[in-house]
């Protein structure tokens, strides 16, 4: 039994509500942590493919600027908790952690359950109140109100009529992504019912179909040091260096993660979308017709086929050349002028037309959310309901890949918990 009255109660046992109950706690508040699942950070445990990429090393503009036009509402939330105040405070807890390729932080165990324990420790420690199995219908207002101003008073879980009640709730429900974790949107529901504006939600770091069926004789083979720009009705939009996968339903891997929430933006604008592969980003022009001449005179009796080993993957080379309308049996040196133009062309753009995002329940996180217009940034309250916090996913925040959107989860959880207990 839960007792009827807390400082704080938290909705949402993931990252950003774990974090955010163990902080208020800390901070001397009577904390309730209510979460859907039979275990708290369910989601949290399978991120980064099992190994949590806590954070990132890079600076508070580098940050910023990862989160396009909304990033400058964390400048508040960064300044009070950020990369190097995470990284202690999981080192305190016995998590050491290193740094990888683009500053990416990650637990030195690979393991993202480490995290998850720590966090779990963390709660234990401060003594939060835990309540598992337990779906949160109703954020409930006070009727009585006597300045004009809606205020929270408590909630009530499904199949109970009583409330428990707080005057400081935070709703940190998380988005629509991995909706078999418990993220099912039900946080926006609630909010929306109490008069918050939702953003539209759309799925942000999310692979991306083609209309090409080849890629299904493609799948599983990854590209590294490739450049990918995409673009609408024949525009650039963005460019991308890195790492690229083929799926069997078209594209994934983290440079087509980076591009993919302005891409879905396009394409639910209705604009055309193609996505255009360099896979010599270091040669340019020149360069290439250079090598394909030392080519043709060192290998010249071998097959057209043979030759483009040197340039591509194997699997690649036969759907390549027929992209090329190239005989694969023809001697490398019997190619035409024309030939070597079309395979000059295709090796630096070698294009694809997007069709559409894969669903928003395997996205990694959810584009939108609660306006950033009804928050306050620098205590997380809501504009609109007094005592009402938010903090993770919910929010209209999504930045890219690298470790900025947990930190973004855990920075404005710390906010949102300090600012219960100090207001």
């Amino acid at each position: 039994m839960f007792k009827k009255i807390y400082d704080v109660i938290v909705i949402g046992g993931g990252a950003s509500g774990m974090f955010t109950a163990g902080c208020a706690a800390a901070k001397g508040a009577e904390t309730l942590l209510l979460e859907r699942n039979h275990q708290l950070g369910k989601k949290l445990s399978i991120t980064g493919k099992g190994r949590c990429n806590l954070t990132n090393v890079g600076e508070i503009n580098d940050f910023i600027d990862s989160y396009g036009k909304n990033g400058k509402f964390l400048y508040r939330a960064f300044t009070r908790f950020f990369n190097q105040d995470l990284i202690a405070f999981f080192n305190r807890y016995g998590v050491s952690t290193k740094v990888e390729r683009g500053g990416r932080v990650f637990p030195v165990t690979d393991n993202s359950e480490s995290i998850v324990n720590a966090l779990r420790r963390y709660l234990q420690e401060n003594k939060v109140n835990l309540g598992l199995n337990l779906q949160v219908k109703e954020i409930v207002l006070d009727d009585n109100k006597t300045d004009g101003n809606n205020k929270v008073i408590g909630i009530k879980i499904g199949g109970r009529k009583e409330i428990i009640k707080a005057d400081k709730i935070i709703l940190a429900t998380g988005g629509l992504s991995y909706p078999k974790t418990g993220s099912t949107g039900d946080g926006y529901r609630m909010a929306k019912k109490l008069g918050h504006s939702i953003v539209s939600l759309m799925p942000a770091l999310v692979p991306l179909e083609t209309k090409e069926d080849f890629v299904k004789d493609l799948q599983g083979l990854a590209l590294k040091n490739v450049s990918v720009t995409a673009f609408a009705d024949g525009r650039k939009i963005i460019r991308e260096f890195g790492e690229m996968l083929f799926t069997h339903f078209g594209l994934s891997g983290p440079v087509i993660l980076k591009m993919s929430s302005l891409v879905v933006k396009h394409l639910n604008e209705k604009e055309e979308v193609s996505i255009s592969i360099n896979f010599k980003p270091a040669l340019d022009r020149e360069k290439l017709v250079d090598r394909l001449l030392r080519e043709s005179k060192k290998f010249g009796l071998k097959s057209v086929n043979n030759v483009m080993k040197n340039f591509l993957p194997l699997r690649l080379v036969p759907v390549f050349l027929k992209m090329a309308n190239i005989n694969s049996d023809k001697k490398f040196k019997q190619i035409t002028h024309q030939e070597k133009e079309k395979i000059i062309n295709l090796l630096t753009d070698f294009s694809l037309k997007i069709t559409k995002s894969r669903p928003i329940d395997e996205a990694i996180i959810t584009r939108g959310g609660i306006s950033l217009k009804e928050i306050n940034p620098y205590t997380m309250e809501s504009k609109r309901i007094k005592g009402l916090y938010f903090c993770g996913e919910i929010i209209d925040l999504d930045g890219k890949t690298g470790g900025y959107n947990l930190q973004m989860a855990f920075s404005t959880a710390y906010l949102a918990a300090e600012s219960t207990v100090n207001s």
